[in-house]
């Protein structure tokens, strides 16, 4: 409903500007008064125009803030996924949670962090992570990225938009300590330094 009422808010108000662009223009171009004849009708300086006034203010800046209010709620960012019976309702913190759980089970990234909000009908994820140092990162990432939005699509069935993997870090240390235990050393070298 709110949407609804910002929206007619809105087309109201670059109704009145073009209208008033209109006018204007055919006042100077054809030498028109409109612009006078509107302003004789319109007697600002009776109380009754006044009042007219200040309700139309009032209702604009009420249906600013309940619009503010509306896309700053978590409850406006919930998504709902109609099948033939039923309409299931996916909140933005479950697709969050799915997002997360999925980049922390790669390889390559150690942490995650995931937001993610509405964008007319679909959803857009943004994540940032710290990854492992390997070859072709940017490739890896973009890989990851593309399965993160099929991932997201077949467990929770919401068309992902797009989806933005950023690189916050990139972790050296723990790579060189992964090469190092996965190397196969000789059983004479650590036989002497137990020694």
């Amino acid at each position: 409903m709110t949407a609804i009422l910002s929206l007619l808010t809105r087309i109201s108000i670059i109704l009145g500007v073009i209208g008033a662009f209109f006018l204007s223009l055919s006042d100077i171009i054809m030498k028109t008064d409109y612009l006078n004849q509107i302003d004789n009708y319109l007697d600002f300086s009776s109380l009754k125009a006044q009042i007219i006034v200040l309700l139309i203010a009032t209702l604009y800046l009420v249906l600013f803030l309940l619009s503010f209010v509306h896309r700053v709620t978590k409850y406006s960012q919930n998504k709902r996924i109609k099948s033939k019976n039923n309409e299931i309702e996916v909140t933005v913190k479950t697709i969050n949670e799915v997002s997360k759980e999925f980049l922390m089970n790669q390889e390559l990234i150690k942490n995650a962090k995931v937001k993610s909000f509405q964008k007319s009908k679909s959803v857009v994820i943004e994540a940032v992570v710290d990854a492992h140092g390997t070859e072709n990162l940017s490739e890896k990432i973009l890989e990851i990225q593309e399965k993160l939005s099929e991932h997201v699509f077949t467990t929770t069935g919401i068309q992902v938009k797009s989806t933005k993997v950023r690189l916050k870090k990139i972790l050296n240390n723990d790579i060189v300590e992964k090469n190092i235990t996965n190397t196969n050393i000789p059983e004479t070298l650590v036989k002497e330094e137990t020694i």
